[in-house]
């Protein structure tokens, strides 16, 4: 088990590593693709020997290599700030001027805001609010353990289809797209417009089959829903349920149901998948 994610993301996959890295270890025989990272907790917990890591969100990859760069540096500038209403806003509104003093606000702010939400105003300055969770910023040893790992990968400001078309024979891609925890009120799997399209959701499919093709193991996440298994027929799929976070109040948390789809059938003893044409 690899170090743990020292930044905070809305649809983090913490939860499902343990699953995801014991399937994942039976396919890899050459390099793990993972094209929307965020916090990458499925890729430190994997910890493969190569790796191309990519997300779309170009402060995220800019600052990840600054960390990976300058970890301790970045730490001690981190921990001269504190975990208050007051520091929070003085950050959230500061100018920097170095790679060290950029990497820290925004490793900062992503800790102490609320949720770890990025998110931008028109002028573009981050703009959510103080989260109050009187956490740790962070740990020191964890986050050079993570630099150290991301040392071993190719870390791409790209979007999905560019990283998701090199990989072939051997290797494994996970595709974990933003998408709303609220979707399954609607009857429709209702993908942030601005973030993640229908159109993007159908490209990344198009992108996934042809990597399939090409030899990759490719795995998939995604809400429940027979309009997205509907883009991968004859794939393999699994139906896990889990709380949802992303809500500022206990009574606003609701069981959703997450589809875990893959190319071909799992090589994993006991667990239960269908075929997505039951669905669809």
């Amino acid at each position: 088990m690899g170090p743990q994610p020292f930044l905070k993301w809305p649809g983090g996959k913490r939860w499902l590593t343990p699953l995801l890295v014991r399937i994942i270890r039976r396919e890899l025989k050459r390099t793990y693709f993972e094209p929307f990272l965020g916090a990458g907790a499925v890729f430190l917990s994997l910890s493969p020997p190569r790796a191309v890591l990519s997300d779309s969100n170009g402060n995220l990859i800019s600052n990840l290599r600054i960390i990976r760069k300058h970890a301790a540096a970045v730490v001690k500038a981190v921990h001269r700030f504190s975990n208050t209403k007051q520091c929070y806003y003085k950050i959230r509104q500061m100018t920097t001027r170095s790679d060290i003093s950029r990497a820290a606000r925004f490793l900062y702010l992503n800790r102490t805001c609320w949720g770890g939400i990025y998110r931008l105003n028109k002028a573009g300055r981050f703009n959510v609010p103080f989260g109050n969770s009187g956490r740790v910023i962070c740990e020191t040893r964890n986050v050079i353990d993570v630099a150290q790992l991301l040392r071993r990968a190719t870390i791409k400001c790209a979007d999905f289809e560019k990283v998701v078309g090199k990989a072939g024979e051997g290797d494994v891609v996970y595709a974990d797209p933003p998408y709303t925890t609220r979707g399954q009120n609607n009857g429709f799997v209702r993908y942030n417009e601005r973030l993640f399209a229908w159109s993007d959701q159908e490209r990344l499919a198009s992108a996934c089959r042809h990597a399939a093709r090409r030899g990759a193991f490719v795995v998939v996440s995604g809400l429940w829903h027979p309009d997205l298994l509907g883009l991968y027929t004859d794939w393999w799929a699994i139906r896990l349920s889990r709380v949802s976070t992303v809500s500022r109040e206990l009574g606003g948390r609701r069981e959703i149901s997450e589809a875990l789809l893959f190319s071909r059938k799992p090589e994993l003893p006991g667990l239960g998948v269908w075929l997505c044409n039951r669905f669809c």
